[in-house]
């Protein structure tokens, strides 16, 4: 219950709009109220011609006063009222209904970008810890239970709790005695609504747990479809879906069995408390202490209040199901930023001398809790360097450079731009100075220039040509279908790996962005592809400070700076030649590939 509270201040803004809702719904409450009360004049006086007695009296006085408002007979007027007062009851309900909708999504609107801007603050060790799948369905399938609970649900409360209340009063107006009766069934309808309500937030609970491990499975499984086609796991996978897809439908039978026994039991135990109405009803008329009018209408009153208690007792059960969905989205919203600008962090202007690693050791855990390390990084790279990455898989060259754009942070010591700590500077502006080519080139499911574009989506169609030229993708585009207009699918399916990769370097070619870090970025194309996408390389890396992770040593030879790390620390650096001559590690790594044919006995310069 207090995370649902926690949502009180999407909803604070909304108050005015709230507010008329729920005079909205008073006004609808007044209007059933007296179309109810429309019995007495209907038995009494048109049906059965029977002379005031009891309470009959007062409740006259109170109808007539608004009949007589109207033109005609008595039965004219009854009409009338009838009409006029239902009419109103709807118009009031549905600007109520239209506005709490209103509130209700944009409430999980801003819910929704709340979570979205969260998710996408974390650091990269967010990621690694949570699957894409689990946290898709926190921020879909909860977000949608706690939808339907606010747009819907709360509308809902709001309006069959005024209801409720309109008719108490009102059955206690016209004779308390019967009231009272009635109110016999109170206890036990409140104390079953508050164990079901507890059964049912347990069991809605584990029914999340298990919708987002469907969705985990299920968004594996179709990013993975190349590797289970491969390996001929399709039934594999096909029986580890219906393991969840079967514990999600137990789940939620589970919830539906206390959900679907709220109704009968309800009923039962209207018509239980019903009996003693009739007996009290049988002598009072009998008497002359009470009108069949007066009944009718005191009967008419509380059948009309069976349906919102049992609509309260559902919603009850309803708002459980809410609870655990938004007990879910706040876990996550609770979740630590580990990367975050200091509240003095200022924006980096320009990028002009030099970039350090001053004493720099690094920790972190991932999910399988095994512990890498980068130790005591010192290492200085002026303006325009390239600088190669060397070591076995492990040594820490992908982490050291994931600290350049803040990835993660430092343990121990600093990064530093110009002089100035990374960690002093806002995240905008510090990425804003980066490029990355990754190996595992990512596509966005948009068409060419789209993709080209997300490198500056400022750039004009002139600025977009040249980038593409630059990194000789732009042939190959012009023979697409729709050529720069070509949705490509999803990760850029529909080319070739050299045809991905020369639109990622167009696209850090369009942000022309002064620091350049490129991660294997050949080392999974063919040797064609990778000729045309190194020569793309050379133009990108002109001028720019470029950071190079590669296994082959081929593309590295005339770096200005060879650094080999090995277990997270520098072990040798230097330019090619005056490494081989130490005949440390790099040259054991050259001499093995060397061998194994991975570097020609006369090898040549891939970058410039």
């Amino acid at each position: 219950m207090s995370d649902f509270y926690r949502l009180l201040p999407y909803v604070r803004p909304h108050t005015g709009k709230l507010t008329v809702s729920l005079l909205l719904l008073v006004l609808a409450g007044l209007a059933e109220v007296l179309t109810t009360g429309l019995a007495l004049p209907l038995f009494d006086s048109i049906l059965l011609k029977q002379p005031e007695q009891g309470n009959a009296h007062k409740l006259k006085v109170l109808v007539d006063s608004m009949m007589n408002l109207l033109p005609g007979n008595e039965l004219l007027q009854l009409s009338l009222a009838l009409l006029i007062l239902t009419a109103a009851k709807g118009l009031c309900l549905y600007f109520s209904n239209y506005k709490m909708s209103h509130v209700g999504q944009s409430v999980v609107m801003q819910l929704r970008n709340t979570l979205n801007r969260h998710v996408l603050s974390q650091s990269l060790g967010f990621f690694s810890l949570n699957s894409t799948g689990r946290l898709i369905s926190r921020m879909n399938s909860d977000v949608e239970q706690v939808q339907e609970a606010v747009s819907t649900s709360l509308a809902d409360l709001f309006r069959e709790s005024v209801l409720l209340v309109a008719l108490v009063a009102w059955v206690f107006y016209i004779d308390w005695m019967l009231a009272s009766l009635a109110m016999l069934i109170a206890p036990a309808a409140l104390g079953m609504t508050l164990t079901m309500g507890r059964r049912i937030r347990h069991a809605s609970l584990r029914s999340r747990e298990n919708v987002a491990s469907l969705s985990d499975l299920l968004q594996q499984s179709i990013s993975g479809v190349k590797i289970v086609k491969a390996f001929g796991m399709e039934r594999h996978e096909e029986t580890r879906f219906g393991s969840a897809a079967a514990a999600l439908f137990r789940s939620n039978m589970r919830a539906a069995r206390i959900l679907f026994l709220n109704s009968p039991v309800m009923e039962l135990l209207a018509v239980a408390c019903f009996i003693p109405l009739l007996y009290y009803a049988h002598s009072t008329i009998a008497e002359g202490r009470l009108t069949l009018g007066v009944y009718g209408a005191s009967l008419f009153s509380l059948f009309r209040m069976y349906d919102p208690i049992r609509k309260l007792s559902r919603l009850h059960v309803q708002f459980q199901r809410a609870f655990a969905s938004a007990g879910r989205i706040m876990e996550l919203l609770d979740t630590h930023v580990e990367i975050h600008d200091r509240a003095a962090a200022r924006p980096l202007e320009n990028f002009s001398r030099s970039i350090e690693f001053r004493d720099v050791s690094f920790d972190y855990r991932d999910a399988s809790g095994t512990s890498r390390v980068l130790r005591n990084i010192n290492l200085l790279v002026e303006r325009r360097m390239v600088v190669a990455l060397v070591g076995s898989s492990g040594s820490g060259k992908s982490t050291l450079v994931s600290l350049i754009p803040r990835f993660y942070d430092v343990a121990a010591g600093a990064v530093l731009i110009d002089g100035t700590d990374v960690r002093d500077l806002t995240q905008e502006s510090l990425r804003r100075h980066i490029s990355l080519v990754t190996q595992d080139t990512f596509l966005f499911n948009d068409t060419v220039r789209n993709n080209i574009a997300y490198g500056d989506i400022r750039a004009d169609e002139k600025l977009l040509r040249e980038a593409a030229e630059a990194s000789f993708a732009h042939e190959f585009i012009m023979q697409l279908p729709m050529r720069y207009e070509t949705v490509i699918g999803e990760r850029g399916q529909r080319l070739s790996g050299g045809e991905r990769q020369r639109i990622s370097i167009a696209r850090a070619i369009l942000k022309n962005a002064p620091i350049l870090i490129l991660d294997e970025a050949t080392s999974a194309l063919d040797s064609e592809s990778e000729r045309l996408v190194q020569r793309a390389l050379s133009n990108l890396m002109r001028d720019r400070t470029t950071f190079v992770i590669a296994h082959r040593l081929s593309t590295i030879r005339s770096a200005d700076l060879i650094v080999v790390l090995q277990a997270g620390r520098i072990v040798e650096a230097g330019t090619h030649e005056s490494l081989l001559d130490k005949g440390g590690l790099y040259d054991r790594f050259h001499r093995l590939q060397t061998q194994a044919g991975w570097l020609p006995v006369a090898e040549g310069a891939a970058f410039p």
